[in-house]
């Protein structure tokens, strides 16, 4: 039986036109066994950058050692990436979010919300590399950082400018030791309250992780 909520699914497709960061490697398949021959099953074989797709980055993806195996995508805690979320819709904008896009829409809510994603975009084109997006300031990250938020989700390629060389706002998450989700698809949805589901899986040798990000919108507050 259908639960009391409606589930909007919030990640990108990945296929083989699925954009890419330049220079990262995009989704390809190889098909290793077809159920016409082996009248079994059909199996394939996979080769992408965990980076394709909406994601989540492990802090080892901006510094260190990846063969020391520490702060991988495994090693990430799970609660930044499953609860209450507050989606913020600031679309269009392809400049860089400052704590003045969105502090009055926060600031109204009864509680700070411990999650917060940001829409500035109309309409996912998937396949293309928007050269032109929007992106944390550092300013945002520590005014968020400093009220608890402990994730910060966009639906753009990355948290920083796609010129940055500094990474400045990676590296002010990691500092501020939060969580983020890259390349989510927030076309379908409102400013509002929602619970987030986004959890990466267990790559204990890579410094990210695709995820399959959804929100759960409860008209009955079962989730809140």
């Amino acid at each position: 039986m259908p639960g009391p909520f409606k589930i909007i699914d919030i990640s990108q497709p990945v296929t083989s036109r699925t954009a890419c960061f330049p220079g990262d490697v995009p989704f390809s398949k190889r098909v290793t066994v077809t159920y016409k021959e082996s009248k079994v099953v059909n199996l394939t074989a996979l080769t992408m950058s965990p980076h394709v797709g909406t994601h989540a980055d492990a802090p080892i993806h901006c510094y260190g050692d990846l063969g020391e195996g520490r702060d991988t995508a495994g090693d990430m805690p799970l609660q930044p990436f499953i609860g209450p979320a507050v989606v913020v819709d600031l679309s269009p904008i392809t400049t860089g979010i400052s704590p003045e896009h969105f502090r009055e829409t926060i600031e109204k809510l009864s509680d700070f919300p411990h999650r917060v994603l940001f829409k500035t975009a109309k309409l996912i084109r998937y396949e293309v590399f928007e050269e032109h997006y929007a992106f944390c300031t550092v300013e945002a990250v520590k005014y968020l950082a400093d009220r608890g938020v402990g994730l910060i989700g966009i639906d753009t390629p990355s948290v920083d400018n796609v010129g940055s060389k500094a990474l400045d706002a990676h590296a002010a998450l990691i500092e501020a030791k939060m969580c983020w989700l890259e390349n989510l698809d927030l076309t379908n949805v409102e400013t509002g309250e929602y619970f987030l589901v986004a959890p990466p899986l267990k790559f204990m040798e890579l410094e990210a992780s695709p995820v399959r990000a959804i929100l759960i919108d409860s008209d009955a507050g079962v989730l809140r």
